[in-house]
């Protein structure tokens, strides 16, 4: 990335100025013993668009498995989430239903108001874009007011997202950063890059975010080398966190797969899932355009496609291309507590990736609800998913965007029923061991303690 002359001092010397221990079925035990620390953690969301805990999809599901597992290990946990024009303060994620809206002085006054409605009306007139100003004011205005009372801050990266680094700046609090994607980045593939000054000052703020905070969690190997090469991020600060999975609710089992099944209609047909949303990077074209070729030898597979997204008017058109229409189903949205159901009847789960323009740096959550329900996995060999499944172990990898490679793989299991059980025999034993929520979680507080030193926590 080119050097940025706008520097970081501008920008939020600018804004300062105008303004986060049950055991699981196999005797895992949650994090905390009786001689850790009990810490107090604010968590911080001012990215308005990222987090919606009424949903659990994306990025919300890391989140409030995180907070869940800290409560229930026994930290004191609040979550401040940026809506519209207040912040609310959740302080039980179990109960979501249980939310305050945080007392704001000068950013709540009637005054402020009319001034931010007239900016906003201004804003929009002269179409011009969102620098988020008003939005940081406003949460660095409730970070400062609430932050003195917990030992630490973590916050969910967001474009245009700093009032919670620099609160944490002006209260000497640690400050801990999740990094759950180059959201620059992100926005240039999907054909929507930022621009000029608008670019510059998001850059800038994401800058300081990454040199302020103590701790950086990233997702994948990808993302840290991506941060330590783009941004110059020290990778002693830099720790990989990939995603986890509840081994609980995500378990092999029969229960209820015959009804399912007839209910769906898919009673005697072997079953290829993909579960997720759809996006133009998963690669579904490329799924059915392999099923398509499949059919010509195992004609009465069906192709089970449980989610939604932006992507899916791309897919029906690919679906009517090939003329599979009866060999494809599409759920729409599901809530996680149904996936479970529409996984145990599944007989392969795909994640077909095609090959990106840049290193893909996710930690695909399916990834992981695949290896604990116990499936055979057929995975293009993409970022961190070529770390996690090891081909012909628990899964087999193929090449991003070889439909022909895609097709033969997927035959070539389906025809073998004691291979698949093989691997997703292994996969299962291996999202228990490695990949549980209650470690990650564990793994988490050691992070915080870390952040802490060398004075581990303020006096009580």
């Amino acid at each position: 990335m080119t050097q940025i002359p706008l520097t970081d001092e501008v920008v939020t010397d600018f804004l300062e100025f105008n303004i986060n221990s049950s055991q699981n079925e196999y005797g895992t035990a949650n994090s905390v013993s009786a001689t850790k620390q009990r810490l107090k953690i604010a968590y911080a969301i001012q990215n308005v668009g990222g987090i919606d805990f009424s949903q659990d999809v994306g990025d919300t599901v890391p989140v409030k498995q995180s907070l869940l597992g800290l409560q229930r290990a026994g930290h004191e946990v609040r979550c401040f989430q940026l809506k519209d024009r207040g912040v609310l303060q959740y302080d039980d994620l179990s109960d979501i239903r249980k939310v305050l809206k945080t007392p704001l002085k000068i950013t709540g006054s009637a005054p402020f108001l009319k001034f931010e409605s007239a900016v906003r009306r201004t804003q929009k007139l002269l179409r011009l874009p969102y620098f988020a100003f008003l939005d940081t004011y406003r949460f660095y205005e409730a970070c400062y007011q609430n932050f003195p009372a917990f030992d630490l801050c973590h916050e969910h990266n967001g474009l245009f997202c700093i009032g919670a680094a620099l609160a944490c700046r002006k209260l000497s609090i640690p400050y801990i950063l999740t990094f759950s994607a180059d959201l620059l980045l992100e926005r240039a593939l999907v054909g929507k890059p930022l621009k000029g000054l608008h670019a510059r000052i998001a850059a800038t703020e994401a800058r300081f975010t990454y040199k302020f905070a103590k701790k950086i969690l990233c997702v994948s190997e990808a993302a840290r080398r991506h941060l330590i090469d783009t941004w110059q991020v020290d990778p002693e600060k830099i720790a990989v966190m990939p995603n986890g999975v509840d081994i609980n609710l995500f378990k092999p089992t029969n229960a209820q797969s015959d009804d399912l099944r007839h209910e769906l209609g898919l009673n005697g047909s072997q079953i290829i899932t993909f579960v997720g949303g759809f996006q133009p990077w998963h690669g579904l074209d490329l799924l059915v355009e392999s099923f398509a070729m499949l059919l010509k030898e195992i004609p009465t597979a069906k192709l089970l496609l449980v989610g939604d997204g932006r992507a899916r008017p791309d897919v029906e058109k690919s679906i009517q291309k090939f003329g599979i229409a009866p060999n494809v189903m599409i759920t729409g949205f599901l809530p996680q507590g149904r996936i479970p159901a529409f996984l145990s009847i599944a007989d392969l789960a795909i994640m077909p990736y095609p090959q990106l323009p840049k290193e893909l740096w996710f930690s695909p959550l399916k990834m992981y609800e695949y290896m604990s329900a116990g499936k055979a996995i057929v995975a293009s060999r993409a970022g961190q998913i070529a770390e996690v499944i090891e081909d012909g172990y628990n899964g087999v990898l193929v090449e991003p965007g070889n439909t022909g490679s895609l097709t033969q793989t997927m035959i070539r299991l389906l025809k073998d029923e004691k291979e698949r059980n093989r691997l997703g025999m292994n996969a299962r034993q291996q999202a228990v061991e490695k990949h549980s929520w209650d470690r990650y979680v564990s793994r988490l507080e050691t992070i915080y303690m870390s952040a802490l030193e060398p004075s581990l926590a303020k006096p009580a």
